[in-house]
């Protein structure tokens, strides 16, 4: 049984970024506990008209880890490295990813018992972590994975509240609180050596436009493809670092870190919400339609206008709405369902989005792992039909998604959740960043455009005031 302690402060920057709190404060636990740091760090930041929080953690108390082995998807809840529950479950041969969170969905409502139960940890418990996209379902090894954290800050506009679940001094904790700085920053730039584009330029538009000539010209007939651009770096930086440089534009939706066992860690400031959920209600909101963005309010506005009328990207805009409501059918109240934004503009200062909203009530019988059953992969990120754009995906694309174009977040042990599609998102070692960026293909696409509006959605890491190329 685990002992939870709890301390709660008032924020010392109620009128700030409660982001970059959560920021400063997930750089003070690395600092202090780098032995649990390397287990597990993490970072989530959710920025919302209603209110705004970040949650920060380090070490590995409980965690869900999943291990795919041909056929066979194992499923372990461990405490410290000790295996407190394993089921096997035999796959299918659907679509890997329905059978993953269908299988996810079974699995934790028994973990949820021993961990309220047995461990008396609360209902609003936070398991952080995400899952991998897909896309060669043949290759995947590890789907996903949760952690709930061995100290853990949840950050709101008025408090931070520290949950201790090993035995970590008090004393440290409100020492922290009085460090903590107003303002957050990088502690050194990102020292680029070499760039690498992944395919480049040329092979890009060649794959592009030999898969463009296979797609038919019904509306719902869309894949997209990724790529990739690879930055060498004179020296290292942090996670945490590397987020502050590329959070250092308009605020995003979401900013996150998240790295297991000191190993690769991935950062991101995606602006897509995948779900939101707080009790039976459930929020979607898909951006799909791009144009690039500007600084210069008249271009800005020109820009804008342009994304609204654009044939192309409102066709792709509306396949992956209308996706979403039929997908939500499945698992939510029919006369639920509602559509309270259609091709809304979200302005992110490089780029811009049309987006839409949508919000239902699920079933009863229903946890937040059959909702990511019945809406991912959407097709925001993967297409339409799903069957056929996985063939095209790992016919025309050249890099290794991993999570990138999956999702990153938590749920709670009461059923709350919240996750972000892993778009604008970054893989990073101590001597290399990968950039990840995709785009919506349809037959009316241009395959050079497509190769522009990637890079544009890339300028988050590869042009900021703390990148410098040698």
């Amino acid at each position: 049984m685990n002992t939870v302690r709890q301390f709660t402060f008032k924020n010392p920057h109620p009128d700030g970024d409660t982001g970059m709190v959560g920021a400063a404060i997930a750089q003070w636990l690395e600092s202090r506990y780098p032995q649990a740091a390397a287990e597990f760090l993490g970072l989530f930041a959710h920025t919302a008209d209603d209110g705004a929080y970040s949650i920060a953690g380090v070490g590995s108390e409980f965690q869900v880890e999943s291990r795919k082995q041909g056929d066979t998807l194992h499923l372990c809840l461990k405490h410290r490295g000790s295996v407190l529950r394993e089921v096997s479950y035999a796959l299918a041969g659907r679509d890997l990813h329905e059978e993953v969170f269908g299988h996810a969905a079974h699995f934790v409502y028994g973990a949820r018992v021993l961990l309220m139960g047995t461990h008396q940890l609360p209902p609003s418990t936070m398991l952080l972590g995400g899952w991998r996209c897909g896309t060669h379902p043949d290759e995947m090894q590890e789907p996903l994975i949760f952690t709930i954290p061995r100290i853990a800050c949840h950050v709101t506009r008025e408090a931070c509240v520290f949950t201790l679940l090993g035995d970590e001094s008090d004393a440290d904790i409100i020492q922290a609180m009085s460090d903590l700085p107003r303002e957050v920053s990088p502690s050194t730039p990102l020292k680029i050596a070499g760039r690498r584009d992944i395919p480049e330029c040329r092979d890009y538009i060649g794959a592009l436009s030999e898969m463009i000539a296979s797609l038919s010209q019904e509306a719902n007939d869309k894949v997209v493809i990724c790529r990739e651009v690879r930055l060498f770096l004179q020296s290292a930086v942090s996670p945490v670092d590397l987020l502050l440089m590329a959070a250092s534009g308009k605020p995003a939706k979401y900013r996150y870190v998240f790295r297991w066992l000191d190993g690769e860690a991935w950062v991101g400031v995606s602006p897509e919400m995948l779900v939101s959920k707080q009790g039976a209600n459930i929020v979607v909101e898909p951006l799909a339609g791009t144009r690039k963005g500007s600084d210069a309010k008249d271009k800005s506005e020109r820009y804008r206008q342009e994304l609204l009328n654009d044939g192309k990207e409102i066709e792709e805009h509306e396949t992956a709405a209308r996706m979403f409501l039929d997908m939500l059918g499945q698992v939510c109240e029919p006369a639920s369902i509602q559509q309270l934004e259609s091709r809304g503009i979200i302005d992110l200062g490089y780029v811009q989005h049309l987006k839409s909203k949508i919000a239902a009530t699920l079933r009863p019988d229903c946890n937040v792992f059959h909702l990511l059953a019945a809406i991912y992969p959407p097709a925001t990120i993967w297409g339409k039909p799903v069957a056929l754009s996985g063939e095209r995906i790992r016919r025309h694309e050249h890099i290794e998604r991993d999570f990138f174009t999956g999702g990153f977040g938590f749920f709670t042990l009461n059923d709350d959740a919240n996750f972000a599609l892993a778009i604008r998102t970054a893989r990073m070692t101590h001597n290399e960043v990968r950039v990840y960026a995709g785009s919506g293909i349809v037959r009316r696409s241009d395959p050079y455009r497509e190769w522009l509006e990637t890079s544009n959605k890339m300028k988050p890491f590869l042009d900021n005031p703390y990148t410098v190329y040698s």
